[in-house]
């Protein structure tokens, strides 16, 4: 497979991180919702709370108390302690395959979401969905705007999977009879980042955590 060995000049390069979903889903509405809504978030989510006042915002009362925009908060209010003393998902060459693939904007994801064809079932669509929201779970087009995707300081978030859905997609991808489009470009790419992103997911799993997608420029 030859196709993978020059990737130096693609960008941008792809990272899986462990992600803590309690109360994020709700968080994504707060903070399309008013101020009050957010503080009350904080005051029933003291673990989130917890984690931005370890960043130095000491006793927020709204949402202009955190300077950091959408996406940097999601990302910090993501990062349990206990994922910090783990050590990153995926390692050697599948890290570096899913980081950047040969092809368009180098990114596996949609690599897999445009050749890998799940079968013609409800699982089949459940594997496609839960690949479509690793891929672009923050993105304009599900919530309408970019504030949850592109942040300072080369913060772009792609997408996400709790706990459970990560289960779920790693069973997917190994037990469902799901094929591979004639014309894939790249000799044997789809069945090598399907097989490395389930490296990911066992990881995920062993850590009893989300995944969070990122791209950094």
């Amino acid at each position: 497979m030859s196709e993978f060995n020059d990737i130096s000049g693609i960008n941008p390069f792809y990272t899986f991180d462990p992600f803590d979903c309690e109360g994020i889903i709700e968080l994504l509405t707060v903070l399309d919702s008013t101020d009050e809504d957010f503080l009350q978030f904080l005051k029933d989510n003291p673990v989130i709370l917890e984690r931005i006042q370890n960043q130095g915002i000491e006793n927020p009362q709204s949402r202009e108390d955190i300077p950091w925009d959408d996406a940097n908060l999601i990302f910090i209010a993501s990062k349990s302690d206990e994922s910090k003393r783990h050590p990153p998902l995926g390692k050697g060459k599948a890290k570096e395959r899913l980081g950047r693939i040969p092809l368009g904007e180098g990114n596996p994801l949609s690599y897999l979401l445009m050749y890998l064809k799940p079968p013609n079932s409800e699982e089949g669509k459940n594997m496609f969905d839960l690949l479509s929201k690793l891929h672009s779970g923050f993105s304009k087009s599900v919530h309408n705007h970019e504030r949850f995707s592109i942040g300072k300081w080369g913060m772009n978030l792609q997408g996400y999977l709790t706990y459970d859905e990560i289960v779920i997609l790693d069973k997917f991808l190994k037990t469902l009879k799901w094929s591979v489009a004639a014309d894939e470009p790249l000799d044997g790419g789809v069945r090598t980042f399907a097989r490395d992103l389930s490296m990911i997911l066992r990881d995920a799993e062993k850590q009893k955590t989300g995944v969070l997608m990122r791209s950094h420029q």
